[in-house]
Parts: structure tokens; C-alpha cells; sequence
């Protein structure tokens, strides 16, 4: 339609795969190599794995395209939810045999003797099985059956496996080690970088004839490349309807606030939740790490992330995960199923930061064999933190084994319900044993209900005390760490606080903070602030401020949602802000009550910017930049050492000492003297210097599995050996 407008011969930005448009990105020219190396090899599997809209299915005409026919017969399977019974029938088609039979003994016979045959010629058969996260255990394993086919010594057929991230996780499992010990080279590939898709962008129009008609603006570029994490088909989709935008506009300049309002189009159109700019606020999940304009449950957002973290999405929605009733109003959605014969951990999460936390474990455990598998049950409750397959991908995050939801109520009524749930689930599934993580209402409710079993309870973040009694928290905690089997602590300081209550030394080890084993993997891909500011039409001029900004964070319970305790700081922030800049990162009841309560209106916005809940990368991009951070999580207390910046703890009490006594951290508490003094004087030197605690060194997973593994042999009943 815009083609001849523009002068095109074509268009540059179809969804379909199409060789002629294909991108020597450097992952992608890494990828085709591996593909080449694996056809010359002539043997054995080749795998690939990308995320959905990442190009698979464009390397793999390409390599199509390139390969000798007369020496080469590939065919190709697309559909892959398959048993091992269709997959062979499927492989036998492909390569346009007529079925002989319909036992698997006919169906094997006929193929192999297709395959001899090809090899009599001097030829070889090549299989490439698409989307092969959706095969089977089984239909995997009649693959690597296949494999041991044979003519001489050469190897009668070799298969190309490509598929989801996904896919490497099922060839971690044990179940599959035979085919593994036959991969001769894997790939993932990744999304483009900032400068890649620029380049990208360009050269699919320059296969058509551009002459930089329409004009991108190099903000644009910037732009295109924050909506779509560089990932192919979003690039794709988002460019095809910004040039029909221009075109319908009869414009020729396309510019970054172009790019923003069509991408929230588009979002708009697929059903997610698009934003509203202030003062009006627009409904966000209460949690930091979920991206209020990305509610699609899908994986596949890297804004700058490793291969896995998020960003606004604009396609490849998928429906959340079926959900089936067992309880009152409860919903428990399990994909383990019970009474399995395999052993295995289950990892209790109800947070983000559990969620983090987790992250970091499941990389642990996919390179390990001496462990069970670990399985985690996420507990959703209305309010609290939500999670998404965004969220999930970003964070390289495996969704739940098992998704548990209570409903509204108070904490009391909440945590007794999640009770009687996890009671019911332990006993269905019988884990060998149960992590909890550090004093959270979820962590107690599964303590008890595993400890009441006999399961034995293994507990992450263990002995942190902030001794004040008065908080929930810290009586969990407590009840946590005495009803534990093991406990693992992040900070020497917690070994004393256990000594104290009791508690013995031999079932006490210092493994670290899992916190910066997932930021440390995530820290490249944290987002520039000027992008999120943009994004939620904030001015980023209030970056440029000579003294530096600061990141304002209150958790969703507590006192950010007293009226009077919010009025009282939001006083303090709107004095500081006239000498620092902040920026409020805000939850959706936060941002209800100072909007119906009027406590910003007399604010400028080039003093305070109000934002919703951001993804984790983008918060971590508006700290790290930050001069300082004012909070009263603790989660950001440990991020703000992290990364180096001055942190204000607005309570007199925090559970990290460790942050305080070596890390950047300051408690505060609502005193509005002290708080401004902080300010001034890091305003004027720079503010508190720190440095990282011992074992916060990225490494603690590995810690953390070298740990369980020892636990687990202690438990393992020893081979009794018969004297001769």
C-alpha cells in the first residue's frame, strides 16, 4: 500500500520468513555457522534455540537455500506436538516416501531403507525439526534412535533440532543424556543489539530501493529498538505499521514519539494494556517487576536484557495458563504430576524478589547431575506481586511447575489459606524436599505444612532479623529458620543472629546473595533511563540536572498506603525535590491515593516524575544512574549495594545490617532532618561509599547447589554391599 509512496519496489517488513531479507547479524551469522558446521559434519544433532520472532525459521531457509541438492536431501517437520509413533510417520513423509504399513517395525524398516538407499547415491538426508520444544520425551528419543542408523560408517541421517529457549532446559534433563553425548554443536541466538537493529531496519529497506525516504530520526531508531528488545518479528511488525502511518499521513519524517504512539497502538489492538498519561493513572500489577504496559503472557522481550528479560511486548501473545479449580475460590495450576517416581526439590515463591532468586537457582540446577530436579510453585494473591511470561523470559525465568492463588482477605485469612493449599499439594506431590525464602508470609505457610508432613525444609536467606517483634515478617522469619533442615545465609551477621537463638552451627552454611548472581547476568541489559521517562511521557530533561536524580521506591503494603504516613513523606520528597530531581517509582493503589489525595499537585513535574511499576531492567537502569535511592524495601536496599549507589532507608529498623555496616545504606526512618541532611551531603561529596559483602560475587548459585548436593548424598541410603 505505502510502497509506491515511498518509492519502494517492495515491502521491506513482511512477518513471513524470507531468505532474500536475511541479516548477517553476529548472532546470526554465528548460527548459520554452526548449521554449516553441523551439514559438514554429517552426523549427529545440531541444536538452535532463539526466542519466539528471534529468525529461526528464516536461518533455516537460508540454510536451505544454500545447501547442495544434489549431494543433500533435507525435509522438514513443523509440527512437532508429536508422539514417537506420528514423528516417525512425519519424518517419513517429508522426505516424500509413501507409507509401507503402520507398525513402528514397517514404519522403521521404511525409512531406513530410504535412507540406504540415498547413501547408495552418494547422498545424505538431513531432518530439521522445528519448534522441537513441543516433541516429546519419547518422540526425542525415537530421534536419537534414528541416529544409530548406519551405512558403512557413515551416519544415515542427521537431524537439526530448533526450537525455544525451552528446548535446552529438556536437554538438560537426565532422562536425555544419550542424545545430549550426540550434539556436536548448540546455539542460541539471541536479539540484536541497539546498533543491529538500526542496521537491520536499514537493510530491509535498502533491499527495496530506499533512499532514506522516509526519514527515521536516530531517537526513532533508539526508540524501535526500546519496544522490541531487537527481536526480528517485532521489528517487523512495528516497522510495517509505522511506515503505513507515515503514508497515511502523507508525512516523510518518522520520529521517536511516532514509534511510541503506534507501538502502543498496536498493543491496544492485541488486547494489552496500553498507558495513560499523568495525571490519569493507568492500572498496574502491584510489583517492581512487572511491566504495566505488558500484561501478555508471552516469552520474548530482551530490551537489552541477556537472552532473557523484558520490555514493552507488541506481539506473540499467548493465553495465561489454564487454570483448574480445586478448592473454594482457590485456583491451583500444576504441570508436575503426582506421585512421580523422579525426586525433586519444590521452590516456594510468592514475591518478586523469590522470584529472582529463583532465576538464578534454575541455571544452577540445569547444569548439575547430582541434584534431584527443582520444581517451584508460585502463589499469587490479588495486590501482590503478578507474574507474566514477560517477566518470566526476561529474567530467564522457567514458568511454574505449579501456579497457587488465594483469595483477597487479610494476612491471617490469606496465609491460612495458602496453608490448607500447600497441604494439600505437598501431599499430592510428595517433594523430597521444600525451599522457602527468607520470612515472607508463603515462606511460613510452607515451613508448617511441610514440617507437619516430615518434609524437609531448606530455607534461603536465613537468620536475617531486623529485632523488631512488632513486624510479621520477623516472627516468619524466626518460625522459618528453627523448623528448617538447612539453612543458608547470605551474610556472616546472620550466623551470629542463629548462634543466639540456638540453633546449630552444622545445620547453618554461608552460600551468599542470589540477588547478584541474576543482576549480574541481567546489569548489561538494564535500560538508559531517558527511554522509561519517555516512554511514560515524562520529560527526561529532569535527568540532566547538575546534582544528579534520585529513585523514590515504597513497597505496596505498609505505610505508603496510609493516607497521613503518605502525605507526611510525600511533603519531605516534594521539598527535596526542589535541589535533587526524583523520580517515583509508584504501585497502582500508591499512585490512587496520592492522585485522589491531590499530594503532588502543586509539584512541578520537572521536580518529581511519578511513574508506575517498571520491569526489573529498567528499574535497574533508573538506579544505577541514580545519585541516590530512597526506599523502604529491603530488596532495594541489596540492589542499591549492588550497584554502587547511596541508599535511604526510610525505616529505623532494616533485616540487612549487612547493607548498612559495609554496603551504601543508611537508615533514615521518616525523619524529615536526617533525610535532608543525607541528601545534602550527597548532593555536595557524593554520599556513603561502599563496598560489596562477602560471596555477593555472582556466584552464590553455584554455592547454593554444591551445598544441596552435599545435603542430598547425606540423605541418599547407602549401597549395601554383599560380602563375597
Amino acid at each position: 500500500m505505502y510502497e509506491s509512496y515511498f518509492g519502494l519496489t517492495g515491502a521491506p517488513f513482511l512477518l513471513n520468513p524470507d531468505p532474500s531479507f536475511f541479516f548477517d547479524s553476529r548472532g546470526h551469522s554465528s548460527a548459520l555457522s554452526y548449521l554449516k558446521f553441523g551439514l559438514y559434519q554429517a552426523e549427529g544433532f545440531i541444536v538452535v534455540t532463539g526466542d519466539i520472532g528471534a529468525g529461526k525459521t528464516t536461518l533455516v531457509r537460508t540454510l536451505l537455500s544454500d545447501i547442495d541438492n544434489e549431494k543433500v536431501v533435507a525435509a522438514q517437520l513443523v509440527s512437532t506436538q508429536l508422539e514417537a509413533g506420528d514423528l516417525l510417520r512425519s519424518a517419513i513423509t517429508a522426505f516424500g516416501v509413501p507409507l509401507k504399513g503402520q507398525s513402528k517395525a514397517e514404519l522403521i524398516a521404511t525409512l531406513e531403507a530410504y535412507l540406504t538407499l540415498l547413501a547408495t547415491q552418494n547422498k545424505r538426508a538431513v531432518l530439521i525439526v522445528d519448534e522441537a520444544q513441543n516433541l516429546s520425551r519419547d518422540a526425542i528419543e525415537e530421534l536419537r534412535m534414528l541416529s544409530n542408523f548406519q551405512f558403512g560408517n557413515q551416519a544415515l541421517l542427521q537431524s537439526f533440532l530448533i526450537g525455544q529457549p525451552e528446548l535446552r532446559d529438556m536437554l538438560l534433563s537426565r532422562s536425555l543424556e544419550q542424545l545430549r553425548q550426540r550434539v556436536i554443536a548448540s546455539y542460541h541466538l539471541g536479539p540484536m543489539d541497539r546498533e543491529e537493529t538500526r542496521s537491520y531496519i536499514e537493510h530491509r529497506l535498502r533491499k527495496v530501493g530506499w533512499d532514506n525516504r522516509p526519514h527515521f530520526d536516530d531517537d526513532a531508531f533508539d526508540e524501535i529498538y526500546q519496544w522490541t528488545s531487537g527481536i526480528p518479528r517485532r521489528i517487523n511488525l512495528l516497522c510495517n505499521r509505522i511506515l503505513l502511518a507515515t503514508f497515511l499521513a502523507e508525512g516523510n519524517e518518522i520520529t521517536a514519539a511516532d514509534v511510541a504512539r503506534i507501538a502502543l497502538e498496536i498493543r491496544a489492538e492485541i488486547g494489552e494494556a496500553t498507558l495513560s498519561p499523568p495525571p490519569v493513572m493507568g492500572s498496574t500489577p502491584a510489583h517492581l517487576a512487572s511491566d504495566v504496559t505488558a500484561t501478555s503472557m508471552q516469552t520474548g522481550l530482551q530490551p537489552g536484557l541477556p537472552s532473557h528479560l523484558s520490555m514493552p511486548t507488541l506481539t506473540d501473545s499467548v493465553q495465561p495458563l489454564p487454570t483448574q479449580p480445586q478448592f473454594r475460590n482457590e485456583l491451583f495450576t500444576p504441570t508436575v504430576h503426582a506421585h512421580t517416581d523422579q525426586a525433586f526439590l519444590l521452590l516456594i515463591a510468592s514475591s518478586r524478589t523469590c522470584c529472582i532468586r529463583a532465576a538464578a537457582l534454575q541455571k544452577a540446577f540445569a547444569s548439575r547431575q547430582d541434584l534431584p530436579a527443582l520444581k517451584w510453585l508460585m502463589i499469587d494473591a490479588p495486590g501482590r506481586f503478578e507474574l507474566t511470561s514477560d517477566w518470566c523470559e526476561h529474567m530467564g525465568l522457567r514458568a511454574p511447575d505449579v501456579q497457587m492463588r488465594v483469595p483477597a482477605g487479610t494476612p491471617v485469612a490469606q496465609t491460612a489459606d495458602a496453608m490448607r493449599q500447600l497441604d494439600h499439594v505437598l501431599g499430592e506431590y510428595r517433594p523430597a524436599a521444600v525451599i522457602v525464602q527468607n520470612g515472607d508470609d508463603a515462606a511460613m505457610a510452607a515451613s508448617l505444612a511441610a514440617h507437619r508432613q516430615g518434609i524437609p525444609i531448606l530455607h534461603l536467606e536465613a537468620g536475617l532479623r531486623s529485632f523488631d517483634r512488632s513486624r510479621p515478617q520477623e516472627i516468619n522469619a524466626m518460625m522459618c529458620d528453627h523448623m528448617a533442615d538447612l539453612l543458608l545465609t547470605s551474610e556472616w551477621v546472620a550466623h551470629d543472629n542463629l548462634t543466639r537463638e540456638g540453633i546449630p552451627a552444622d545445620r547453618v552454611v554461608f552460600a551468599g546473595n542470589l540477588m547478584m548472581d541474576t543482576m549480574r547476568a541481567m546489569l548489561p541489559q538494564a535500560s538508559p533511563p531517558k527511554y522509561t521517562l519517555r516512554q511514560f511521557s515524562q520529560s527526561p530533561e529532569l535527568l540532566k540536572a547538575g546534582r544528579g536524580y534520585g529513585v523514590v521506591y515504597l513497597q505496596s503494603q505498609g505505610p505508603s498506603q496510609q493516607v497521613q504516613a503518605l502525605a507526611e513523606l510525600t511533603a519531605i520528597l516534594k521539598s527535596i525535590g526542589r535541589d535533587m530531581p526524583l523520580v517515583w517509582v509508584a504501585s497502582e493503589t500508591t499512585r490512587a491515593l496520592i492522585q485522589s489525595n491531590h499530594l503532588l499537585s502543586d509539584a512541578p513535574a520537572s521536580q518529581i516524575a511519578l511513574l508506575p511499576i517498571v520491569p526489573y531492567f529498567k528499574m535497574m537502569g533508573l538506579i544505577g544512574t541514580a545519585a541516590c535511592v530512597l526506599t523502604d524495601s529491603s530488596t532495594v536496599q541489596e540492589e542499591a549495594t549492588i550497584l554502587g549507589v547511596p541508599c535511604l532507608t526510610l525505616h529505623n529498623y532494616t533485616e540487612r545490617r549487612i547493607t548498612v555496616e559495609q554496603g551504601t545504606n543508611i537508615a533514615v526512618g521518616r525523619n524529615s532532618s536526617l533525610i535532608h541532611r543525607a541528601v545534602a551531603e550527597i548532593i555536595r561529596g557524593g554520599g556513603k561509599k561502599g563496598r560489596l559483602p562477602k560471596f555477593w560475587d555472582g556466584m552464590t548459585a553455584s554455592r547454593v547447589a554444591d551445598h544441596l548436593a552435599a545435603w542430598w548424598k547425606q540423605r541418599q541410603p547407602r549401597t549395601m554391599v554383599t560380602p563375597s
